[in-house]
């Protein structure tokens, strides 16, 4: 059976040009329609949705980049949309999944515990293409593992690139993403096709001195309430 998931608010999520995400929780609140996926920041319901203004760069002096990120729960699905300003968009031609990780990209991560013994990876390019996986701690990725229901659309823009979609409710559900998880919000900025120096941004700062979000403290805390 789906759920209508509610709001449980915990913290307001502002990050300024010189602020640390000190920030740790995520709340999303319900909108009654569902929508269809375009990538269309227009539309009324992304008005209403939760808004992170900026991600940081752990590794590189918690420097923000302008990254917004929305979310809101409809009565069947996740809805997010990511709105990336980017200079320099760098992507791989599409031969296989692993092919998005060759370029920039935005990241969400769902786990239902901080153990990290199971946790779900959806990582999408701004041409669309999508590299998900399933793994387990300390890096065991199920390259194979897909999500079923997820839809993306994308679109470049003169200033970066936007990316929405949606994941079904119940299938997070049977994931045991339910009223308590953890979520990680992430980017990966190519600098440019010629070299391997990137750029990673979070929504949180996870604990660890070189790049790397897949550790329990790359990871925020979200609530969903029946």
């Amino acid at each position: 059976m789906f759920y209508r998931f509610i709001v449980s608010i915990s913290v307001a999520l502002i990050l300024t040009s010189c602020a640390q995400s000190a920030h740790t929780s995520l709340s999303f609140p319900f909108s009654e329609p569902e929508i269809n996926i375009d990538a269309d920041l227009g539309r009324d319901e992304w008005a209403k949705a939760v808004t992170l203004n900026g991600l940081i760069a752990p590794w590189e002096n918690d420097n923000p980049d302008q990254t917004k990120f929305k979310a809101f729960i409809s009565e069947n699905y996740f809805n997010f949309i990511f709105q990336v300003e980017d200079n320099t968009l760098i992507t791989q031609p599409f031969e296989k999944e692993l092919s998005v990780a060759g370029g920039d990209r935005v990241e969400l991560f769902f786990a239902s515990d901080r153990s990290l013994n199971n946790y779900y990876c959806v990582e999408m390019d701004p041409n669309g293409n999508i590299l998900d996986y399933s793994a387990e701690n300390y890096r065991k990725f199920n390259e194979q593992w897909d999500f079923s229901s997820i839809e993306v659309s994308t679109k470049t823009t003169e200033s970066g690139y936007v990316v929405e979609g949606k994941i079904a409710l119940l299938e997070l559900e049977n994931l045991g993403i339910g009223n308590s998880f953890y979520l990680g919000v992430f980017r990966a900025d190519f600098k440019n096709s010629k070299s391997k120096e990137v750029s990673w941004y979070s929504w949180v700062k996870p604990q660890k001195s070189s790049p790397d979000f897949h550790i329990p403290s790359a990871f925020g805390k979200a609530y969903f309430a029946k």
